[in-house]
Order: C-alpha cells, then sequence, then structure tokens
C-alpha cells in the first residue's frame, strides 16, 4: 500500500515537471511573436488565392450589416473572394439591410426554428464543395469585425498553413471586473500558449468563430463539426490525427464585443473520454498527435497548486525519492516563469491583476456550475424574469370587414425584452406570440384578423406605407406616400406602424410604393 502510494506521488512529480518544463518553453517561444508580423511582411506579394467567407447569423442585425460593408472593403481583389451568409431563423431585418448593402450571397434556413449552426453550415457546404477554383474557405461568426486587411493577412498565412484559427480580441465597453478578467485572460492565454504552439509547430483546437481551412483538406476531411465547444476539440482530433495541423495565427485579427465572450475549455469529463478512445491509437500515430492528445490533460491552476501541494507536504514531513528541495525549486522556478511571461507577452500592466483573478473567477465559474447550484441558480433567474420589467400602452384602432368600421383597441406590450400586440373589441381579445420587434407582433395580429375575415386599418396595412430601415430592433418608424403619389408634395411623411388616417388603401390595391419611383417619373 505503501508502494503504491509513493508511486503514485512520484507520477505526481513527473506529470507537474513536465508541464513546469512545457510552460517554460512556451513562455520563451513566446518571445519570438515578432516571426508573424515578419512573415506576414515578406509574403503579401504572394497570389490571391481564391476565398469563400462562410458567415453564420442568428438575430445579429446589429454587427452583421457592419461586418458585411467591411468586407466588401477589403485590400484583396474583389474577384477572388465571395461571401455567403446564413440567416438561420433570423427573425430581425438582417435579410433586408443586407440585401441592401449587397456584396453577398444571403442562405435562409429554419424557416420554423433555428437548426443550429453545425447544421445550417454543413448544409451549406454540400452545396459549395462543388464549386471549381476555390481554394479556401473561412468560417466566420456573425458577431465580429475585421479591418481592411483582414483577407490578406489570411493570404499570406495560406502560403505555409493548410488550416488557420483567427485570433479574437475582445472590446471592453462596460467596465465590470467581470469582463476585464475574461478579456486579459483571452490575451494572455493567445500570447503565451497559442502563439508559442504555432511557432513550435504543434496544433491549436480550432476556434469556429474564426477558422480557416483549404478546400483540399475539407475534400478530404468531407466534414466540419461546429456544434460547440467540445465538438471544437474533436474536430481538432480528427484533422491531426490526419497529420493536419490547425495553427494559431495573431496576425489573422477579428473584434468583437466582451458580451460574446465564450470559454474555449471543454468539459474534464469530454477531455477524460476523449485521452481514452485516443490511447490505442497513440503507438501508430505522428508525434503531433501524441503531443495533442497529452496536452489536453495538462493541468489548470487548482490542479497544479493541489499536485504541489501534497508533494511539498509529503517530501517535508517524509523521506521520499524526490528531495524537499527539489519540490522547492520547482515552486520557485515556476514562479519566475510565471513573471516572465507577462514580460514575454507584453501584458499591460493593468491588465497584470485581472490575470491574476482568472483563478477565482474559473473556481467560482466551477462552483456555479455544479449541477445543484446551476439548477437553483436557473430557478432564482427565472422568478426574477418573471418580476422583470413591464411597459404596456394602448392606442384606438379601426377593423374594416370592407363595408363596415369597427372601433377597437390595440395594447403594445413589452416585457422582459420582448413585444406582442393585444387586440381588444368588446370581450373578445386576440394576442401575437412573443417576438423580438412590433413589426413582427403586429403582423401576427393583422394575420389572426385576416383569417376572420376583418382588416386592421393601420399604416404598416397601408398601400401607401413604406418601412424605415433605420437599424433599430424594434422597427416601429416608417413613411407615408400619399402625398407623394398624388403629386402634392415630393418627401413622403414621417409615420409609425399604428398610426391610422382617412385615407387608407389596403395594400392589394397597391401592394408596393416605391417612393423612388415617383421620384424618377415626376
Amino acid at each position: 500500500m505503501i508502494q503504491l502510494l509513493l508511486n503514485i506521488l512520484l507520477c505526481l512529480f513527473i506529470y507537474m515537471a513536465v508541464f513546469i518544463v512545457y510552460y517554460a518553453l512556451c513562455v520563451f517561444m513566446s518571445s519570438k511573436s515578432r516571426r508573424f508580423v515578419m512573415k506576414q511582411k515578406f509574403q503579401q506579394s504572394s497570389l490571391p488565392n481564391n476565398i469563400v467567407l462562410v458567415i453564420y447569423a442568428r438575430n445579429d442585425e446589429s454587427t452583421i450589416v457592419p461586418l458585411l460593408e467591411s468586407l466588401n472593403k477589403q485590400n484583396y481583389p474583389k474577384e477572388n473572394y465571395q461571401t455567403h451568409i446564413i440567416l438561420d431563423n433570423c427573425t430581425d431585418n438582417s435579410s433586408n439591410i443586407l440585401e441592401f448593402v449587397g456584396g453577398a450571397k444571403i442562405w435562409r434556413v429554419g424557416e420554423d426554428s433555428p437548426v443550429g449552426k453545425d447544421e445550417a453550415v454543413s448544409w451549406l457546404l454540400e452545396r459549395l464543395l462543388s464549386f471549381q477554383n476555390i481554394d479556401a474557405f473561412v468560417f466566420l461568426s456573425a458577431d465580429r469585425y475585421v479591418d481592411e486587411n483582414f483577407l490578406l493577412s489570411i493570404n499570406s498565412a495560406l502560403y505555409d498553413e493548410k488550416i488557420i484559427v483567427g485570433a479574437t480580441e475582445y472590446a471592453v465597453k462596460t467596465k465590470t471586473v467581470k469582463n476585464y478578467v475574461q478579456a486579459a485572460y483571452s490575451i494572455y492565454m493567445n500570447r503565451i500558449f497559442n502563439t508559442a504552439r504555432s511557432l513550435l509547430g504543434l496544433a491549436t483546437v480550432i476556434d469556429s468563430d474564426i477558422f480557416v481551412i483549404k478546400q483540399e483538406v475539407l475534400e478530404k476531411i468531407k466534414c466540419v463539426d461546429f456544434q460547440d465547444t467540445n465538438s471544437d476539440l474533436k474536430y481538432t482530433t480528427l484533422l491531426v490525427r490526419n497529420n493536419f495541423i490547425p495553427k494559431y495565427y495573431p496576425t489573422v485579427r477579428t473584434f468583437t464585443s466582451i458580451s460574446n465572450y465564450k470559454d474555449k475549455k471543454p468539459s474534464v469529463s469530454f477531455k477524460l473520454g476523449l485521452f481514452w478512445h485516443c490511447l490505442k491509437l497513440i503507438p501508430k500515430s505522428n508525434i503531433r498527435f501524441v503531443e495533442f492528445i497529452v496536452n489536453n490533460l495538462a493541468p489548470n491552476f487548482w490542479f497544479l497548486l493541489l499536485i504541489y501541494t501534497i508533494l511539498f507536504i509529503f517530501t517535508y514531513n517524509y523521506y521520499f525519492v524526490i528531495d524537499f528541495w527539489a519540490i522547492v525549486t520547482c515552486g520557485i522556478l515556476t514562479a519566475l516563469v510565471f513573471v516572465a511571461s507577462f514580460f514575454t507577452a507584453k501584458i499591460h500592466k493593468k491588465s497584470v491583476p485581472y490575470v491574476l483573478l482568472y483563478p477565482f473567477y474559473s473556481l467560482v465559474m466551477l462552483v456555479l456550475n455544479i449541477p445543484v447550484v446551476r439548477m437553483v441558480t436557473n430557478r432564482v433567474l427565472k422568478k426574477n424574469k418573471k418580476e422583470g420589467s413591464f411597459e404596456m400602452s394602448t392606442v384606438p384602432v379601426q377593423v374594416t370587414d370592407g363595408r363596415n368600421n369597427l372601433q377597437c383597441k390595440l395594447d403594445l406590450v413589452s416585457e422582459n425584452g420582448l413585444v406582442k400586440a393585444v387586440f381588444r373589441f368588446k370581450k373578445k381579445k386576440y394576442s401575437s406570440s412573443s417576438h423580438i420587434r412590433m413589426l413582427d407582433a403586429i403582423k401576427d395580429i393583422s394575420d389572426k384578423l385576416t383569417e376572420h375575415g376583418f382588416r386592421l386599418k393601420i399604416c404598416q396595412s397601408c398601400g401607401y406605407f413604406n418601412l424605415n430601415l433605420d437599424g433599430s430592433t424594434n422597427m416601429v418608424k416608417g413613411f407615408c406616400n400619399r402625398l407623394v403619389v398624388q403629386k402634392m408634395s415630393e418627401e413622403p411623411m414621417d409615420t409609425i406602424l399604428w398610426n391610422a388616417c382617412p385615407y387608407y388603401l389596403p395594400q392589394e390595391v397597391n401592394k408596393v410604393i416605391d417612393i423612388n419611383t415617383f421620384r424618377d417619373n415626376s
């Protein structure tokens, strides 16, 4: 029994020592990050690859439009790239605005409910892989921003690599400790571990939000797997197993809000299960696959501290094959390497405290994810949601059956970030489903009334009305073109969805009244 304990302690020491050496090597290599900049500088003149961008969006109206605009302004030959945007059951105004901006092929999926990123991207790839003269695919999340040299950076990286993992930089607008901790930790991991691993020729776990892969690789692998963080790790394992090594490139930069921060750490149980599954493959695999599988078992701060504390106490009190002072030396070396990492990674001094706070943040998140704690937390959140904000306004409206007009009321309700409309006539009431936009809520009511042979006489259903695409979430503003049509004015009048007037014109009589058409004819 004692011998078994000693053997376990020896294995723990070897495990800790190997990680310390690996950590020190990463810190040393991270000091050579300038190689990426020099490589991009010398390879900018390389021939442009034919690139296809695939962007997945799910109600990302506020970010997808600026993203498309920046992609349309790239310092890259327009004939060498094309943009495809997947709108997955989008209920915002993304589709209309994107078509107005132009420069991309829009694909709509999930008519009744979202199909999910993995299924949507896989569906589109089946159609795009047959295209000729494609060199690489770029998968990008719709919540990202890029600069005008984004594709140029990708093209330079593709000169040497077949699979590229881009960098995510977070903008902190809401100044909270949590946001600063997340942003600082992301910078630290990218500049120390991901940069060093790339320089050492080792694989980086893919990030499906900014991922580049050559078509020749996709044709051999024949799939993508973008379901979640665990899937990213599993897909990376498949790539490395086939000797395709994803490399992190800090020069391929994307930007997003810290509110979109995602913890890219797979679950411990998933990593252990993957390791166990791949263990039998190790003897027949390349060295980088073996390193990648073993590296998945790298300890976090608290596990490393626990191992060190056990070895420290045991060697201090009992005789062990490893001397007590060797354990002390390991601790001192680890502390020195940690301090050196801030200099080699060029971490700003204001960010250092937040990096130091990350272990405590991770511990809190670990506790919150314990099933019992998570269940209690969800109940509290649901209770708070029920007691959340509630606003309602009532407007008088008319409905018609084609012969008579009936005076009714329309309640416009906003509750917990969602809106709905409630139509009331005497004791009868029709309520819409909850929507993100009042535009959709009122349309829901209009459709229900139409089923019963009635028409809601408001601006939204009037033939003179045009929606104002102002980029807002609710989309309640518009223009009345009646005076322009009758050539009584050159400018349409401002109005809102639920306004009404005596000049109502059913949309079936004049389905499309385009203000620009009347200006051209005048």
